[in-house]
């Protein structure tokens, strides 16, 4: 893609350095994951925000316990970094793909869950939010619940985990059974956190110190947002 088609997008590279000037750092591997031959998956890097993976690289250690909703490139790049990671994913071709990865990797240290939705017990589907357990995704998932998908962390004792990363499935409900799962001083972590749809939940969550991480995100021309909590008691 030519720099100059980047440029004249209305969510230009000038918008992002003239609100953080340091992101001119991301400039260069922004637009070289614009390539065809790159991936999440190939690259074995989270799909979030450039700043936001820096993050990640900096809070991560080896005796850690992450929990993440949805797989993919963070599912590698994250298992080779902490003690223990639970991965769900709904879709079983994606599932397979990670799964396929991670044994040919020879990575031991995370449990990759399929956990697809289920036939909703009303004929509607209910209202997006916290306790709908209902998908953003409602032309495609009309009717569908992704209960067991979000109650997948129920199984976590309270306060056991490290890090929680939301990125997948019924974001809002997610959010809401992630909490008391983080350890005080962990953080939740919410991709696409400018979208509409999430901001119901995201107002539940004022009494939490919060980080947003805005703008160049790989192999996209879109600006996005990746947001982390952090937990305290």
């Amino acid at each position: 893609m030519d720099i100059r088609t980047l440029v004249r997008t209305p969510m230009s590279i000038t918008r992002v350095l003239w609100r953080d000037p340091s992101s001119i750092k991301f400039v260069v591997p922004w637009i070289k994951s614009l390539s065809p031959f790159h991936n999440s998956l190939v690259d074995q890097v989270p799909w979030i925000t450039f700043e936001a993976r820096a993050w990640l690289e900096s809070y991560l250690k080896p005796d850690m316990s992450v929990f993440e909703y949805g797989s993919g490139g963070s599912t590698l790049f994250i298992s080779t970094k902490v003690r223990k990671l639970v991965s769900i994913e709904h879709h079983k071709g994606w599932y397979d793909r990670i799964s396929s990865a991670l044994s040919e990797k020879r990575i031991s240290n995370c449990e990759c869950v399929l956990s697809g939705p289920e036939k909703g017990s009303s004929a509607e589907t209910p209202p997006y939010g916290p306790g709908s357990y209902t998908s953003e995704q409602v032309r495609k998932e009309r009717g569908l619940s992704f209960e067991k998908y979000v109650r997948n962390i129920d199984k976590c004792p309270d306060e056991s985990l490290d890090l929680v990363i939301v990125d997948g499935r019924a974001r809002a409900s997610c959010m809401a059974h992630s909490l008391k799962k983080i350890r005080t001083g962990g953080y939740l972590m919410l991709d696409d956190s400018e979208r509409k749809r999430y901001q119901g939940a995201i107002s539940t969550l004022t009494d939490y110190n919060r980080t947003d991480f805005f703008g160049f995100t790989p192999y996209t021309i879109r600006l996005r947002r990746t947001t982390v909590w952090e937990i305290k008691r």
